[in-house]
């Protein structure tokens, strides 16, 4: 958390006049393509900071927040919930067949003048991945809750990776760091005028130990 946001001049001073309306715009990367809608009517262009510029589809007051933005000054990850209701078949069809889990989502929100035009580019509200899809179907449509998790949650898993020569050539064959790291383990060399020899485990005032001098 930090003491000011970064978010552009134009928009900062926009929360001091008389008129300003706030448009949620989120991003969902599905496996198949990316979906993009916004809180008002029709299509509107709007500039992402990584993606440039791109075209929004208008679902009106259909979509939303559901429920708080909270923030934590613990460091523990916060989720988000989106809901999209009175959707097609088309998005209804890409939730069930889609692989989505765990792909890019992002929450925007930008504000618009009286003419209905965005004052600025949108500033990102939450960056995550998708997680889990409810979906309620009605007659002719159907309205769906998405849970979002935070990027924070990477922090919480373990990762496989070992500090081993097959490890870092698995990542980059050009790494030869830990090229030598089994044969140091038997390594025996002059050290002081005694002979040294180095391997794992265990103290100098262990007798299982396998460091010693001879």
């Amino acid at each position: 958390m930090t003491s000011k946001r970064n978010i552009s001049a134009s928009n900062e001073a926009a929360f001091a006049e008389a008129y300003v309306k706030l448009v949620i715009f989120t991003r969902l990367d599905f496996s198949s393509g990316v979906k993009r809608y916004h809180t008002e009517i029709g299509p509107k262009t709007a500039t992402h900071p990584i993606h440039g510029s791109e075209s929004y589809e208008g679902i009106g007051t259909f979509g939303g927040i559901n429920g708080a933005v909270k923030e934590s000054t613990s460091g523990a990850p916060i989720g988000l919930t989106i809901g999209l209701s009175g959707l097609d078949s088309a998005l209804i069809n890409t939730a069930f067949t889609d692989d989505y889990f765990r792909r890019e989502a992002e929450v925007m929100i930008g504000l618009e003048d009286a003419n209905g035009d965005l004052i600025d580019d949108p500033e990102i509200l939450f960056s995550g991945f998708m997680d889990k899809i409810d979906i309620a179907m009605q007659k002719g449509s159907a309205s769906m809750s998405l849970q979002l998790e935070s990027r924070g949650t990477n922090l919480l898993s373990s990762s496989d990776l070992r500090v081993t020569d097959e490890d870092l050539q698995a990542e980059s064959t050009a790494d030869l760091l830990f090229e030598y790291v089994y044969s140091v383990m038997d390594m025996v060399l002059k050290w002081g005028g005694k002979v040294t020899s180095y391997g794992g485990g265990g103290t100098r005032n262990d007798p299982n130990t396998k460091i010693h001098l001879k």
